[in-house]
């Protein structure tokens, strides 16, 4: 693929080079301190050279206070600045949810963290993250492009075509990108991400969440793009994230039809960190008609004990 190219190091001189030009040893023997090489490899490492170049940062050696506080806060500005492309919100058609977020849906260009809650709820956490491509698929043209590592995906078998459609996802519109381990799934969605290609969404499965530094280079790499971009994981655990939003993902009781069968499947949504938003907890149903999420009533504050024969939709 165009956008999965590699990158060429750049190589180290040899002996025979070091013996004939020892000045251009310069830029390979310099060791700067911990502190101010770690915030100029962050620099180098996410793409913006022009951060590790930047000449306005004082380079004396007896204010590396400062200078690494200046680095910081150009790299908080970085992650905070504001898309190049028009500002989008994916919709999730569910006002009461909407009152929680900074605007009417998922914000665009930044990272939002979809996580189970349980070993059990990784097939629901995986559903409800195709609902979102549904919706982000109905809202606009092109492909959705999921980036998914072996790990997170082989203990459920692989994606299914009736499945997907019952979902509201047209196989034909969906890019399945398989990787063998988390990290090589989160350099091709920073590939896809950087490169020309405009997918109406993208989304990645992994079986545990990525570190703080993985999350932000997700965000830079979005940052110039108006589409969402979501991130399921399996794992329990989740640590520090630089994600604008952070769902914990339950299952639910769901509706069956006269024969038995699952008709619309149901999730508990727990919103536990939104940027410039607030947490809160929902219960939904995915109507499989209509391709919309609808809130449920008659949980709110129901111990599991109380079980859940009382549900219906709001509405």
């Amino acid at each position: 693929m165009p956008y999965l190219a590699h990158r060429t190091p750049r190589p180290y001189p040899s002996s025979q080079e070091q013996a004939r030009h020892p000045q251009r040893l310069a830029p390979f023997c310099q060791t700067p301190s911990s502190s101010e090489a770690e915030a100029h490899a962050f620099a180098l490492s996410t793409g913006w050279s022009d951060l590790a170049k930047d000449t306005s940062v004082p380079r004396s050696k007896t204010g590396k206070g400062p200078r690494l506080a200046q680095l910081r806060r150009l790299i908080a500005s970085l992650e905070t600045s504001s898309s190049p492309a028009a500002p989008s919100l994916l919709s999730l058609g569910v006002p009461d949810i909407h009152r929680h977020l900074p605007g009417p849906g998922l914000a665009s260009g930044v990272l939002h963290e979809v996580i189970a809650a349980t070993h059990d709820a990784v097939p629901a956490t995986f559903a409800f993250l195709l609902a979102l491509t549904s919706l982000a698929l109905a809202a606009k043209p092109g492909l959705a492009i999921l980036v998914a590592s072996q790990r997170a995906l082989a203990p459920w078998g692989a994606l299914y075509g009736h499945g997907l459609d019952r979902l509201g996802v047209d196989p034909s519109r969906l890019m399945l990108v398989a990787a063998r381990t988390d990290k090589e799934a989160l350099w091709a969605m920073e590939e896809i991400l950087r490169s020309r290609v405009r997918p109406a969404m993208v989304s990645g499965a992994l079986a545990r969440c990525p570190d703080l530094t993985a999350s932000r280079r997700l965000n830079l790499a979005a940052a110039a793009l108006a589409i969402p971009l979501t991130l399921a994981c399996t794992a329990k655990e989740s640590g520090a994230s630089a994600a604008a939003t952070r769902w914990r993902i339950s299952t639910l009781p769901a509706s069956r039809d006269r024969f038995g069968a699952l008709l619309d499947p149901c999730w508990s949504l727990s919103l536990e960190r939104c940027r410039h938003g607030r947490p809160g907890k929902w219960f939904v149903e995915w109507n499989h008609v209509a391709h919309r999420f609808s809130l449920v009533e008659g949980m709110a504050d129901r111990s599991p004990a109380q079980g859940t024969s009382s549900l219906r939709i709001a509405g």
